[in-house]
């Protein structure tokens, strides 16, 4: 399966929850991923880490881009809301649902929000550009490269770490809460704690330096095809 990921940021204002980002500056939000299929289907989980949950609640009620929310899951300070978008959103959320992209990760901090998304191919993501400019959205792209998953090692991983990583991810060790320790994932992979432990360390290491990284010669060579790109270090 081949794909290309870009990494963008869009100012809270021209996207979503401007005014709750702006009250709770300290909180970070968080989308898991989105495959875009319907303009009723993006970003409709959150979650949120606070210990003020009655103000992050007053700020969602006060928030024009909010057309309604409810809480999902209450973990004490790890909270997971449902919420409905007003259509300020839909361009946006069009294009994305024309594109069939898929939002991998989505965070809003302070004024920001920062979504790493997976499209088919690159005139996929030429197009959502040039549409988002046409309709005065600040698609400010801050990486992009074309992948394949075929491979681990094209992540810079190592066939152990890819193993690894995989395991983690079915055996719900990325979930919140987490579903399984390490110690089981260490002896499912039958190698020591401290082993599985440093394999994962190196596999995330390496993930996020070939992900993020600004090294790399494919996504530089792609981006210059976007028109006026806008390449910054990714702060994701």
């Amino acid at each position: 399966m081949a794909g290309t990921i870009v990494e963008v940021t869009f100012p809270a204002e021209q996207f979503a929850l401007e005014h709750t980002l702006n009250t709770l500056e300290t909180v970070t939000f968080e989308v898991e991923q989105i495959v875009a299929t319907n303009p009723d289907s993006l970003m409709p989980f959150i979650w949120i880490t606070t210990t003020d949950r009655t103000t992050l609640e007053e700020a969602f009620a006060a928030d024009e881009s909010v057309a309604d929310f409810q809480l999902i899951a209450d973990f004490e300070t790890e909270y997971l809301y449902q919420l409905e978008w007003i259509d300020r959103i839909e361009h946006l959320i069009r294009i994305l649902v024309t594109e069939k992209a898929t939002v991998l990760a989505a965070r809003g901090h302070k004024n920001a929000w920062h979504l790493r998304l997976l499209f088919v191919d690159h005139d996929s993501v030429t197009r959502t550009h040039e549409y988002c400019q046409e309709h005065g959205i600040d698609f400010g792209i801050e990486n992009i490269q074309e992948f394949s998953n075929q491979r681990g090692d094209q992540f810079g991983l190592t066939a152990t770490q890819q193993k690894a990583l995989q395991l983690a991810a079915d055996r719900g060790y990325y979930s919140i809460p987490r579903e399984i320790t390490t110690e089981d994932l260490a002896e499912d992979l039958d190698v020591s704690h401290q082993a599985l432990s440093e394999r994962l360390r190196r596999g995330h290491g390496n993930l996020v330096d070939h992900l993020l990284g600004t090294g790399d010669e494919t996504a530089e060579s792609t981006e210059t095809a976007l028109t006026e790109p806008e390449r910054k270090t990714s702060t994701d």
